[in-house]
C-alpha cells in the first residue's frame, strides 16, 4: 500500500479493548495509511477508547452530525482529501447506505465489511452485499454461511488471536487447585453473550455444589439488569459482580473455571485468553466457540442449560486436582498451539492489504 492510498474504518463508537480497534493501531504501527472515522461519541454501557494516538496525527474523522443522507457527501469529500481507496465498515449501521451511494461516486473504492456473527450487521450485509468487495469473518461457521452467497464478495477468515506473552498464567492460575472453585463471566453484559443466563446456571450450580463462587467482569447494556438481577439472586452471596476491568488479566487471575453462555457468537477473544491464561472453559455449542474449544484439552462445549453436565465436571475438578491441573497445563498449551496475535494480524495486514491492491468490483447495487 502507498501513503497516498489509504484505509477508512468506519466504527460505530469506539470500545476500549475492541478487536476492529487493535487491528487499525496495528496497521497504522506497520505504516499503513490509516484513517477512523466513529458516528458516535459514546455508547451507554462501554467505556470509550478516545483513540488519543490517532487524533494525535489528524486521523481521526468525527461523523456525529452525519448519520443520514449528508454522511455520503462527508464520507466522499474525505476520501479524496485522504485520498482513500478502501472503505472497512464495522459495524457502523448508518454507514450502509451512506457506502453504497458514495460507490456510485467512487466507482473504484474497495469495500470490505467485517462480520463476527449473524447479529443485525449481518442482516444489513444481506442487503447491501453486493457494494463490497470482500467481508471477513472468524469462524467457519460465518465462513460456510456466506460462501457463495447471492452478495458475490469474496469471503475471508481471519481466525483471531491473543498476545501470548501478555495472557499468562498468574493468580489463581498459578496456585493449588483450590476446594473452592470460582466460575467466572468475562465479557459484554449484552444479551447475546447472555450474562443473564449465567446468573442463571451460578443459582442452580449453587443449589448441587453449595462450595461453588461466582464471579462476574465486564460492562454492557445490561449493566443495570445485571446489578438487579443478583440483588435479588438467592446465590447472591456467592456471586461477586466485579465489573470493568482494565484489562482481562485482571479478572481472569481470580477464577478457575471460565464460562461463555452465549446465544450469539463468534470467535469470543475470553475463550483464547483464559486459554492462554491456563484457565480451562466451558463454551456453549454456537458460533465458532466450538472450533476454539478441544473437548477435554482446554475445556469442554456444553449447553447453558445442561446444569448437570457442568455440575459433573466442576465437581469431578474437585475431588480430582491433579486432574485439574493437568487440565490448565493443556488449556495453555491449546492457546501456543493456535491463538497467537502476531499470526492474525499477519492475516488482517495481508488480506486488507490485498484487496486494497486488487481491482475494483464494478458496482452490484446501490440500495436506497
Amino acid at each position: 500500500m502507498t501513503a497516498s492510498n489509504g484505509i477508512l474504518a468506519l466504527f460505530p463508537f469506539l470500545v476500549t479493548g475492541s478487536l476492529p480497534v487493535a487491528v487499525m493501531r496495528e496497521l497504522r504501527k506497520r505504516g499503513e495509511n490509516v484513517v477512523v472515522a466513529r458516528y458516535l461519541p459514546r455508547a451507554v454501557g462501554y467505556t470509550m477508547d478516545p483513540l488519543d494516538d490517532f487524533a494525535a496525527e489528524n486521523r481521526l474523522i468525527d461523523m456525529y452530525d452525519h448519520l443520514g443522507p449528508t454522511g455520503v457527501a462527508a464520507l466522499d469529500n474525505h476520501c479524496g482529501e485522504r485520498d482513500i481507496g478502501l472503505i472497512v465498515q464495522v459495524g457502523a449501521p448508518w454507514a450502509y447506505a451512506q457506502i453504497s451511494r458514495l460507490k456510485e461516486r467512487r466507482p473504484g473504492l474497495k469495500m470490505v465489511d467485517m462480520l463476527y456473527n449473524t447479529g443485525p450487521h449481518f442482516h444489513s450485509f444481506g442487503i447491501y452485499g453486493p457494494v463490497f468487495d470482500a467481508v471477513l469473518v472468524e469462524s467457519r461457521p460465518m465462513v460456510d454461511l456466506l460462501a457463495g452467497g447471492r452478495h458475490g464478495a469474496a469471503v475471508y477468515q481471519v481466525e483471531s488471536g491473543v498476545d501470548l506473552a501478555r495472557f499468562i498464567p498468574a493468580g489463581r492460575a498459578v496456585e493449588p487447585a483450590s476446594p473452592d472453585l470460582v466460575l467466572g463471566y468475562l465479557g459484554r453484559l449484552s444479551p447475546e453473550k447472555n450474562p443473564l443466563g449465567f446468573i442463571d446456571i451460578a443459582e442452580r450450580v449453587h443449589a448441587a455444589l453449595p462450595w461453588m463462587r461466582f464471579a462476574i467482569y465486564g460492562q454492557g447494556p445490561q449493566e443495570a439488569e445485571v446489578s438487579a438481577r443478583l440483588e435479588n439472586s438467592p446465590a447472591r452471596h456467592v456471586i461477586d459482580l466485579g465489573g470493568f476491568v482494565d484489562h482481562p488479566t485482571t479478572a481472569l487471575a481470580q477464577i478457575d473455571v471460565l464460562s461463555v453462555p452465549s446465544i450469539l457468537d463468534g470467535r469470543p477473544a475470553a475463550v483464547m485468553e483464559a486459554s492462554a491464561c491456563a484457565i480451562p472453559v466451558i463454551g456453549a455449542p454456537v458460533g465458532g466457540i466450538p472450533e476454539l474449544i478441544e473437548e477435554g484439552r482446554n475445556g469442554h462445549v456444553v449447553a447453558p442449560k445442561d446444569v448437570a453436565r457442568l455440575v459433573e465436571l466442576l465437581s469431578g475438578w474437585r475431588e480430582n486436582p491433579a486432574r485439574f491441573a493437568a487440565l490448565r497445563v493443556t488449556a495453555r498449551a491449546v492457546a501456543e498451539a493456535r491463538y497467537d496475535r502476531i499470526r492474525m494480524m499477519d492475516r488482517y495486514h495481508t488480506v486488507l492489504t490485498d484487496v486494497l491492491n486488487g481491482p475494483a468490483r464494478p458496482l452490484g447495487m446501490a440500495a436506497a
